[in-house]
């Protein structure tokens, strides 16, 4: 059996340097662009673009798994938390801080929801998460009623701030987490009792996004 090449120095250059465009281009206009924008935005020729991603869909799925194989890394770097609290804090530090790193993620999550509604890409993380997440409960640190979907939602909700421009994003973004994080631990006073179990996924939002109140979206870009 043959082993797979890797890609030579300058193809793997100017995938960075067009995917690195593209993050740039959703700055400015969402996932509108089209491929001749990337390709004048980049630096490089239009024939580039189209070998390297025929479609605008090839475009927005490898900037979902590009930031998801950093997502692997902030789990990667949690295997030597002290404790399940360390989990889950460092879970949402680091990942608010990539979302930050990587604005376009969360409109390119929706969208593939939408072009390949049965991957499970980013299924495993949420089992991941969810060791941190009983740990901690087992630890006495957080509160009973919050689940990994929780914190996934959390970080979700902080990534719209990546429409400030950074420093503010960072800056505000911390200033945000600051306020949630009393907000989980097991000693906070709740108003009105524990919350309701929610029996949902990381799968099942990801199939909410693909319904139709979501089709009108301008994050749905060029088909």
């Amino acid at each position: 059996m043959s082993v797979p090449q890797r890609p030579r120095p300058e193809v793997s250059r100017s995938r960075r340097l067009i995917l690195d465009a593209a993050e740039r281009l959703f700055a400015d206009v969402g996932l509108e662009f089209s491929l001749n924008d990337l390709a004048h935005e980049a630096g490089v020729g239009v024939a580039t673009v189209y070998r390297r991603f025929p479609t605008h869909d090839d475009v927005v799925r490898a900037l979902y798994e590009r930031t998801y194989e950093a997502f692997v890394a902030v789990f990667d770097a949690l295997e030597d938390a002290p404790d399940g609290w360390a989990g889950v804090v460092g879970y949402l530090e680091r990942s608010v801080a990539m979302m930050n790193a990587h604005p376009a993620f969360a409109a390119a999550a929706r969208r593939m929801a939408r072009i390949d509604p049965a991957s499970t890409l980013g299924h495993d993380l949420e089992q991941r998460l969810n060791v941190h997440v009983e740990r901690a409960k087992e630890q006495g640190d957080l509160r009973a009623d919050v689940m990994a979907v929780d914190l996934v939602t959390m970080v979700a909700q902080l990534g719209a701030l990546s429409v400030f421009p950074e420093p503010a994003r960072t800056m505000m973004s911390a200033r945000q987490l600051s306020f949630l994080l009393p907000g989980l631990r097991v000693h906070t006073q709740m108003l009105g009792g524990p919350a309701d179990p929610i029996p949902t996924t990381l799968e099942r939002l990801q199939q909410l996004a693909v319904q139709e109140s979501f089709a009108g979206r301008a994050d749905t870009g060029p088909s």
